[in-house]
């Protein structure tokens, strides 16, 4: 029975972010439900749908969710009602007509904006439900508007009290992962073998996936601090730089990624992997430092470690071992060089990032 509740507890944290959005979704829908039986709308089911919808991750994103979710049936509803109104369409051919004039140019402003993309499905709904020629277009925008109306509100308030999440929160535990996942590929580039290849590959994936996540949570959470949510830093600087972190590691992968074996006196070349490799230990420390909210280690490793291997292309240039060396290679280890530099610079403002949120905190 023990082990069982082990394994239980164990699948239990590491989906507490999912149970708990369950637990949201959940209450959001009863209590729309309630309260849609209580003020007797006759369609409630549409409140109850829109607090599903609106009741997301965090509260950034039902903030979003809410506000699309209105814009779009509030204008869905009224070039609906109007379109309802201006052409009669008790017959097939009049309703595929008012159908076509409704939709057409809903369906392009939805297009031009994903928040309006329930905008010609309301239009639809008005036009051809059963519930719009029964009640009137004017009766039916009004009561679909309540209905939106009503799951938006619940949706929002549910995301606020029950076991409430914060983009903003999110932010830094995704710019921290994105952090890690750079050192892994800067440690993995090190390796030569296939595995290390394989496992690379991998890495690149994840980490493009976890800044494209970083990326909506940034938009989320501007959202709170729009609303007066979250008074955390502009989230916007972390991204970007994090973003020109990963084109150095991309550059540094391009540049290094050939294989050294045709180069005959490679040993006498400068080894950028101590480069590399303090890179990749201040990424973590700063990953670190990001998720628990303390001061980044503003240690000179990697500026010493860039400063050896400059030191070293000094040399080599200065016994002019660079002339009987193949052309490829010169642009290799020169371009590394640049790689590095640039990720030197990159990995010092993302230190300045990570101090402006722990002097936040």
């Amino acid at each position: 029975m023990s082990g069982w509740r082990s394994v239980l507890g164990s699948w239990m944290a590491r989906n507490r972010s999912k149970l708990v959005h369950a637990l949201r979704m959940t209450v959001s829908s009863l209590a729309t439900f309630a309260l849609a039986d209580v003020l007797d709308l006759p369609q409630g089911f549409w409140a109850v749908i829109t607090a599903l919808i609106v009741t997301q991750s965090n509260v950034g994103g039902s903030l979003k969710a809410a506000l699309d979710r209105f814009a779009g049936s509030l204008v869905g509803v009224a070039y609906g009602g109007v379109i309802a109104m201006l052409i009669p369409h008790t017959d097939g051919l009049a309703r595929a007509a008012a159908l076509l004039v409704a939709v057409a140019p809903l369906s392009y402003l939805a297009a031009l904006s994903a928040g309006f993309r329930i905008a010609p499905i309301t239009a639809i709904i008005v036009l051809l439900g059963t519930a719009g020629t029964s009640l009137g277009p004017l009766s039916f925008a009004t009561d679909r508007m309540l209905e939106v109306g009503l799951g938006c509100v619940v949706g929002i308030l549910i995301s606020l009290l029950v076991v409430p999440a914060r983009a903003s929160r999110s932010v830094l535990d995704t710019a921290a992962d994105a952090a890690r996942l750079m050192a892994d590929q800067l440690d993995t580039l090190a390796v030569a073998d296939e595995a290390s290849q394989a496992a690379m590959s991998r890495l690149v994936v994840r980490t493009r996936q976890t800044l494209t996540r970083l990326e909506t949570l940034v938009g989320e959470a501007a959202r709170e601090r729009r609303s007066r949510l979250a008074d955390m830093p502009d989230p916007d600087p972390l991204l970007r730089t994090l973003m020109r972190l990963r084109h150095d590691v991309v550059m540094l992968r391009r540049t290094v990624g050939e294989p050294r074996q045709d180069v005959g006196d490679r040993d006498a070349c400068p080894d950028w992997t101590p480069v590399a490799a303090a890179g990749a230990a201040i990424l973590r420390g700063l990953a670190s430092a990001l998720a628990s909210g303390l001061p980044p280690d503003r240690s000179p490793a990697l500026a010493d470690a860039l400063a050896a291997y400059r030191s070293g292309i000094d040399r080599m240039r200065s016994e002019r071992q660079t002339r009987h060396m193949p052309t490829d290679w010169l642009w290799r280890m020169f371009g590394t060089g640049f790689a590095l530099e640039q990720f030197r610079r990159n990995l010092d403002d993302l230190v300045e990032r990570t101090a402006d949120f722990a002097a936040h905190d």
